[in-house]
């Protein structure tokens, strides 16, 4: 018989759905002519290097969905609010999900409006507080059958150094431990490089597109150590 190519299903499309705030999104801030910042989302962000990356070693088949909110807390994807108002709360939306990889990328904003204290207090959150919810999203994810990786924030620097991250990302790293997940190392390595500052945007508080590429390649590598089996079944 001649051979007849088969045709892709649906089941080989692996899809990675990347949760977060400004960061995930792509938001870099610029400076206009008359001297003021502005944001805006970069075509060159994480995500789309992360995409570029995997689409290279493993073909077209690897889909990354940037869902990325400029501000999101992870709170508001527990619950499905503010800046993720259009989601449902966390449990339904993993339940109607086709990822099979999820990315989440909070803890910035966590530490802004825990500094500034400027949200309503429920969506204040200490660290501690914080771990909770991430916890809860992980596991969430897990029990609709997911993959799940967590990132850990870039460092910021200039007035935002004040927001002290630091104790977020320790406890993403703790609970990555306690409950096994893959974890992106970002803080202590990008604040290892000499003149990191410069690759951060004039604000001091998004990256720029040299420093979502760097990023990326890290993200990258985890995924890539993690879970080549599921990537190259397509």
């Amino acid at each position: 018989m001649p051979f007849v190519a088969q045709s892709k299903n649906s089941d080989d499309k692996v899809i990675i759905e990347a949760y977060g705030g400004s960061s995930t999104a792509g938001v870099v801030a610029v400076r206009k002519p008359d001297g003021r910042l502005t944001n805006v989302i970069a075509g060159h962000n994480e995500m789309h290097f992360l995409s570029d990356f995997l689409q290279k070693k493993y073909g077209k088949e690897i889909e990354v969905v940037n869902k990325g909110k400029p501000s999101a807390q992870a709170i508001e994807l527990l619950y499905g609010t503010y800046r993720y108002k259009n989601n449902e709360r966390w449990a339904d939306e993993m339940k109607k999900s086709t990822a099979k990889i999820i990315i989440l990328n909070f803890a910035t904003n966590d530490a802004r409006h825990f500094h500034f204290k400027d949200v309503k207090p429920s969506y204040v959150l200490s660290p501690e507080q914080y771990e909770d919810v991430m916890s809860r999203l992980v596991t969430i994810a897990r029990k609709n059958g997911k993959e799940v990786i967590l990132q850990e924030p870039h460092p910021l620097c200039g007035k935002a150094e004040s927001w002290n991250v630091s104790p977020f990302n320790a406890r993403l790293d703790s609970l990555a431990k306690t409950l096994s997940v893959p974890l992106v190392k970002q803080y202590q390595r990008i604040q290892a490089m000499p003149d990191w500052q410069k690759k951060m945007s004039p604000d001091c508080i998004h990256p720029s597109s040299e420093l979502y590429k760097i990023k990326a390649e890290e993200s990258y590598k985890v995924i890539d150590e993690n879970f080549t089996a599921l990537l190259a079944k397509n």
